[in-house]
């Protein structure tokens, strides 16, 4: 009797506790399908808000936005027969209407503010898909010191608003990882995730995204992706501060990045496969504002001189004729950039160099 006992007690114990493990299975299954849930739902209502713009940047001043808005109107219209690749430095540097008259070919400078050579590779890789240039202008001061993935504040806001500008959703994707932080991805596609202090500080901006849901429309004009912002240049006191302190930017200090040998590599590689030409290009900066560039151009020269591409080198080469104070920003900040005047004459120069090697070719070709 106490065995049966037992036995229809063990029995019993058993079935009970199956329920309770299939409760528990299905609390589990339950449990997962309601974060899911949750999770998707969050997804779409971040989705749909940043459809809805509503916490866009101040675009009044987005150039970079509006570089790619008229490169992919000239898609299959209007050819690119050579492309600059760089940053502020390219895009305050060269004027490229009067390189594109000069030239008797189409100059689009294709930058984007702060950007680095491994997004400028993103950058240039998405344009190739609309666009054929001849001959591709890598402006030095893409070439530095960074690392792609720990970028932090100035300059990882600058590499959103570049991705962010970008039009290809695939080839965006497919760059994410490599150009962000696994921690940063998801601010980069999101301006809900990262701009969602506008609701505490910044209500204004938050007022007119509702107002203006649309994104900004560009008049069917010309634009090869200019933005001089200095009219004036280097005045009287800050002349006197070169002469009291010196240089603000030593070029011992300015070395190169692995990554961006490995993104050069890349641009290389790319360029070949589609038969571009490549050259390089450094625009000055004041003559007084840099010292030891020579230790600075040493550095260059190790990744430059991996590659049979010409180099010219407005700051090496300083013309102190042709490159007066007049042609630079009024300032003593390490990062400088030219003025309209400025940006004249290093055009003209840069335009004949580009003839002079393009014809080069040309000949070799023959």
């Amino acid at each position: 009797m106490a065995l049966g006992m037992t036995a229809a007690s063990y029995t019993s114990s058993f079935s009970i506790m199956g329920k309770i493990n299939n409760i528990k299975t299905k609390s589990f299954t339950t449990f997962c399908a309601e974060c899911i849930t949750v999770l998707c739902t969050v997804i779409l209502i971040v989705c749909l808000i940043d459809k809805r713009r509503v916490f866009a940047y101040d675009e009044s001043n987005n150039h970079t936005a509006k570089r790619w808005e008229y490169l992919y109107r000239y898609e299959n219209k209007f050819p690119i027969d050579v492309m600059v690749l760089g940053n502020s430095h390219a895009y305050t540097g060269l004027l490229p209407e009067n390189m594109s008259q000069q030239l008797g070919k189409n100059c689009f400078i294709l930058a984007s503010q702060g950007n680095f050579l491994t997004d400028a590779y993103y950058m240039l890789k998405e344009a190739l898909e609309i666009t054929s240039p001849e001959l591709l202008v890598i402006e030095t001061y893409l070439i530095r010191e960074y690392n792609q993935k720990t970028l932090k504040a100035g300059d990882l806001t600058c590499q959103i608003q570049s991705f962010e500008a970008r039009r290809n959703r695939w080839l965006k994707f497919i760059s994410t990882m490599d150009l962000f932080s696994i921690e940063n991805a998801p601010y980069a596609w999101s301006p809900t995730l990262r701009n969602h202090s506008y609701l505490f500080d910044n209500i204004d901006q938050l007022k007119y995204n509702l107002q203006h849901p649309a994104p900004p429309k560009y008049p069917n004009d010309i634009y090869l992706g200019r933005y001089v912002r200095f009219l004036s240049g280097i005045e009287q006191s800050v002349l006197e501060r070169y002469q009291k302190e010196g240089a603000p930017v030593d070029g011992s200090e300015m070395t190169v990045s692995q990554d961006a040998y490995i993104a050069m590599d890349m641009i290389s590689a790319l360029c070949e496969d589609k038969g571009i030409k490549i050259m390089f290009l450094t625009l000055p900066m004041y003559k007084d504002h840099i010292s030891n560039y020579s230790a600075w151009k040493r550095n260059l020269s190790e990744l430059i001189e991996k590659y049979d591409y010409p180099w010219l080198d407005l700051q090496y080469n300083y013309n102190e004729v042709v490159f007066g104070p007049e042609c630079f920003e009024n300032t003593y900040k390490k990062n400088q950039h030219m003025t309209a005047a400025g940006a004249m004459k290093a055009s003209t120069i840069v335009t004949q160099y580009i003839l002079n090697y393009l014809n080069l070719c040309n000949c070799l070709e023959d």
